[in-house]
């Protein structure tokens, strides 16, 4: 289990890009309540929003980048969000024998 409930978000974002709705949906709560969990991950900088812009994604190399939603669209973005270095340190931090 996770060792708290940001961790449990950082968790669910880290197998793939999710929109907020989806971790939601996924994490059995609000959009209101896992709003405020996800600017604090944000300003701490562990996840970051997985953008298209005109010079490729925002995300730079990526591991996920043939499952993104937003990569190599016209399509304005989805608003998914992805884990920062920070936030995947953090993640093997805390499972070291999972990575």
């Amino acid at each position: 289990m996770s060792a708290s409930p940001l961790a449990g978000i950082l968790n669910a974002i880290a197998g793939q890009p999710r929109t907020p709705a989806e971790l939601a949906r996924d994490l059995g709560s609000s959009e209101g309540a896992l709003n405020g969990m996800l600017r604090t991950l944000q300003g701490g900088g562990y996840v970051q929003e997985a953008a298209q812009t005109t010079d490729g994604c925002e995300c730079g190399p990526c591991a996920l980048k043939s499952m993104c939603r937003n990569a190599g669209q016209d399509a304005p973005p989805l608003h998914l969000l992805r884990l920062t270095p920070r936030g995947e340190a953090y993640l093997r931090r805390l499972n070291p024998q999972g990575h």
